[in-house]
């Protein structure tokens, strides 16, 4: 899986949430870094911040489903801004779900695996 989430903190608490519960994690800072990553490891799912620098979590979501040599089962939005627009924006973008930060780790889980 590959994870881009601007705030380092966040970030790292998330990949090691996501370690420790049996998935291999590949986080990174951008959505231009997300899309290399993705290009790279064929990861099965992504999670994507929305509100990134460089490339943001929807043009991310964009280049992935409209064939970056990469095609994710499962795109899935994090973000702290869930407004109806963010979530709409999301949606139309290509992602499969959308959480608001803070999340449990099961409510990750279960939208990464479309549950």
């Amino acid at each position: 899986m590959v994870y881009a989430d601007d705030d380092p903190l966040v970030r790292d608490v998330v990949a090691a949430s996501l370690e420790f519960e049996g998935c291999t994690v590949h986080p990174c800072a951008d959505g231009e870094e997300a899309v290399k990553l993705c290009v790279q490891t064929q990861p099965d799912a992504v999670l994507l911040d929305l509100n990134m620098p460089n490339v943001d979590g929807f043009e991310a979501a964009l280049r992935l489903r409209a064939g970056a040599n990469c095609h994710p089962t499962r795109i899935v939005a994090v973000t702290g801004k869930a407004t109806e627009q963010n979530i709409a924006h999301a949606l139309s973008s290509g992602f499969d779900a959308v959480l608001s930060k803070p999340f449990k780790i099961a409510a990750l889980l279960a939208a990464i695996l479309g549950r």
